[in-house]
């Protein structure tokens, strides 16, 4: 079944795509990651087994202040029409807080949202591109409303890596690489994302020094999903 929608069917795997962006939703498009964060995050509020877009219908969810760092991917579509959803992006040259294009600009190291201001955030293979992860995933903590959740995908070898490793010293003003540099897909440049992290599994720990507990939803090989909660 996928999580996302719901289909039950066959998910075929296409060469050419790595497994966590294989193994595609015929019905709506989602890939494996996407399918099993889905799942992980019904599986979070209590409701294992359903799908995501059956969980964004029910009252308490639409209840919730729900942040998406990103515009593109498959949750979107099935959030935006709750009242207290929404989504950013980073844009250098536009001040955080305004907004560009309809969509709010923001930092994720150093975001205008008030404290304990969110219910949940959910991202997708966003924190491998940011310039300094650790204070970012510090920002969100101090956003969440205790109780709070951040689901999220970063990227993963296989075998997992048991550390994270940084790619590029950003301690000056300018980068510097340590190691050849890694650019993914782009929504806005095409030239791309540059990776700053190759994060590892021991994630959980660096992000327990922040104050989460963190759990891990594994999914076929290296498709993981980080549930990262703000104590209550």
């Amino acid at each position: 079944m996928c999580g996302l929608c719901g289909h039950a069917g066959e998910y075929v795997r296409r060469e050419g795509a790595p497994t966590r962006e294989n193994h595609h939703c015929e019905t709506c498009g989602a890939s494996l990651r996407y399918r099993l964060q889905a799942s992980a995050i019904t599986a979070s509020y209590g409701r294992p087994g359903l799908a995501f877009a059956k969980l964004a219908e029910e009252d308490f969810f639409r209840g919730l202040v729900i942040y998406e760092p990103g515009i593109i991917g498959p949750f979107r579509s099935l959030l935006q029409d709750l009242p207290g959803y929404f989504n950013s992006y980073f844009w250098p040259d536009v001040a955080p807080g305004d907004e560009h294009e309809g969509v709010r600009c923001e930092d994720l190291r150093d975001l205008t949202l008030s404290d304990a201001a969110v219910d949940l955030v959910i991202s997708s293979d966003i924190f491998e591109h940011v310039r300094g992860p650790i204070p970012a995933f510090g920002e969100i903590f101090r956003v969440l409303r205790p109780g709070g959740r951040h689901i999220f995908t970063v990227p993963l070898g296989w075998p997992l890596p048991g550390t994270t490793n940084v790619r590029v010293d950003y301690s000056g003003p300018e980068d510097r690489f340590l190691v050849p540099p890694v650019y993914h897909g782009s929504p806005v440049d095409p030239r791309g994302s540059l990776v700053y992290t190759d994060f590892g599994m021991d994630l959980p720990e660096h992000l327990r020094e922040l104050g989460f507990d963190t759990v891990t939803h594994h999914g076929y090989r290296n498709a993981i999903t980080f549930e990262s909660r703000k104590p209550a």
